[in-house]
C-alpha cells in the first residue's frame, strides 16, 4: 500500500509564505513500489527535481531489489548497474490536468524527463545503419584462375542486459598478403578469430563494466593480437608463412572505433567530404610521410604493394586504433563508412571515391560501382568493399 503522505526531508532554509512545492522527498523513498530516490537535484518555485533509479531483479535469484541497493537483499549477490531517470516533481494542478507521462501521489504530479532532459551530457540516440559488401577476385586474377584471397565478414546485433539495450557492429576486411602460402587462409582466420573474441568480450559477459573508449581500445588491440598469434601456429603447424592485412570498424553505442594492420583501409563519408581514417603501414606511405614521393607517384611506384606490417609476422606487429584518444567518432544520420582492400584504393582515387558515394546509391548499389570502377580501370588485385551507412544516407 502507498503512504496517505510521503516522507520529506526536513527543511534546510527559512519557509516560504507561498512556496509552491513542499520540501524535498527523503532519500531512498519508493514511489509505485518501483522508483527510488536516489538523488535531489535541484528545486525552484515550481517543482522540485530527483534522480531515481528503476527496481532492478538480481541476476543470480531473480528477487527484485530497491535501486538504492547495491547487492541483492535475499542472496546476497551484486546487482546490475541500476536505470537512472530523472524526475520531475509538481504540485497537482486544480484543474486535475495530467501530462501523458506522469502518475499522482499524495496530492503531487511526477513527471519522467524528455530523453534530452535525463542527461544533456549523454550521446544521442544513435542513428539506424545498414551495410552491405562485395568482393571481386579482379580481372587480371580471375583469368589466371587465382584464388581471391580477400574475406569480409559483417555483423550486426542488438543485445540487452539490466535495462540497457545495445547495438553492436563488427565490420571487416581482411586481404591475404600478396606472396605469401595460404593468404586465403589467413585473411579467413583472422576475420573469424577476431569476431569470436570481440563477441565474447563485448556480449557473451553480459557484465556492466565500463566501456568507454579506453576500454573499447584495449578489447580491439587484445583480439587483433589473438588472431596474429593463431596465425603463428598455424604457420608453424603447417610450415608456411600465412600473412594478411585487416581493417575493422566497431560500431558500439553509436560511436565508431577503427582499427588497422596493413593497407586496407577505413574512409568515413559526412557531410560531402571523405576522409581516410586510417594509415597505411606500407614502404610507399613511409616514403610519402617523409616527403620524398607524391600520392600519384605512389600509385605507379614499383613497390607500391610492399606492406610493412602484417598479421601473421612472428617478429611482431603494431596495431593502430582510431580515434587514438576520446571515446570514438559520434556518428550521424547521412554518414557512409567504406572498408576496403587495397584492390580498390590502388585503380580509383579518393574523388572518384567520394563522387560515388555522394550519389543516392543504397549500400549495395554503391559497392557494385565501386568494384566496377576498379575492374575498369585494370582489376589487377582482388577487390573487396564494405559500406555501412546511417540512416539518412540516401
Amino acid at each position: 500500500m502507498l503512504p496517505q503522505s510521503l516522507p520529506r526531508a526536513e527543511p534546510d532554509k527559512p519557509p516560504q509564505t507561498a512556496a509552491p512545492v513542499p520540501d524535498p522527498l527523503v532519500m531512498g523513498t519508493t514511489l509505485l513500489d518501483r522508483y527510488t530516490v536516489i538523488e535531489f537535484l535541484k528545486s525552484d518555485s515550481d517543482a522540485n527535481v530527483y534522480r531515481v533509479a528503476e527496481l532492478r531483479a538480481c541476476l543470480h535469484c531473480g528477487v527484485e531489489n530497491e535501486g538504492n541497493l547495491e547487492r541483492c537483499g535475499f542472496c546476497g549477490t551484486e546487482l546490475p548497474i541500476p536505470h537512472m531517470l530523472v524526475l520531475v516533481e509538481r504540485p497537482t494542478p486544480v484543474n486535475g490536468e495530467r501530462l501523458p507521462t506522469s502518475f499522482v501521489l499524495s496530492g503531487m504530479t511526477y513527471a519522467f524527463a524528455s530523453n534530452a532532459e535525463q542527461n544533456p551530457n549523454s550521446p544521442r540516440r544513435a542513428p539506424a545503419w545498414d551495410y552491405a559488401y562485395l568482393t571481386d577476385p579482379g580481372i587480371v586474377r580471375a583469368l589466371r584462375g587465382d584464388p581471391n584471397e580477400d574475406s569480409v565478414l559483417a555483423l550486426r546485433m542488438s543485445f540487452q542486459h539490466t535495462n540497457i539495450t545495445q547495438d553492436l557492429g563488427i565490420l571487416m576486411i581482411a586481404d591475404g598478403v600478396g606472396g605469401a602460402a595460404a593468404g586465403e587462409v589467413a585473411s579467413e582466420m583472422a576475420t573469424r578469430t577476431i569476431a569470436q573474441e570481440l563477441i565474447a568480450a563485448l556480449v557473451a559477459p553480459a557484465s556492466n563494466e565500463d566501456l568507454g573508449g579506453g576500454r573499447l581500445r584495449d578489447i580491439l588491440c587484445a583480439a587483433i593480437g589473438q588472431a596474429n598469434r593463431q596465425l603463428i601456429e598455424y604457420g608453424i603447424r603447417h610450415s608456411v608463412s600465412p600473412g594478411t592485412t585487416i581493417v575493422l570498424a566497431l560500431l558500439y553505442g553509436g560511436r565508431l572505433y577503427v582499427a588497422n594492420v596493413g593497407d586496407s583501409r577505413a574512409y568515413l563519408f559526412s557531410r560531402q567530404t571523405l576522409t581516410q581514417l586510417t594509415h597505411d603501414h606500407s614502404f610507399v606511405a613511409a616514403l610519402m610521410k617523409k616527403g620524398e614521393i607524391t600520392a600519384d607517384q605512389a600509385r605507379a611506384h614499383p613497390q607500391r604493394n610492399l606492406i610493412l606490417k602484417s598479421l601473421g609476422d612472428p617478429t611482431g606487429f603494431d596495431v593502430d586504433v582510431f580515434p587514438a584518444e576520446a571515446d570514438g567518432i559520434e556518428l550521424c544520420a547521412g554518414d557512409k563508412l567504406l572498408l576496403c582492400s587495397d584492390g580498390l584504393w590502388e585503380l580509383v582515387d579518393d574523388e572518384a571515391i567520394a563522387r560515388i558515394l555522394a550519389e543516392p546509391f543504397d549500400a549495395a548499389q554503391a559497392c557494385a560501382q565501386l568494384v566496377s570502377f576498379a575492374n575498369a580501370a585494370g582489376g589487377m588485385d582482388n577487390i573487396s568493399v564494405l559500406i555501412a551507412q546511417m540512416e539518412g544516407a540516401r
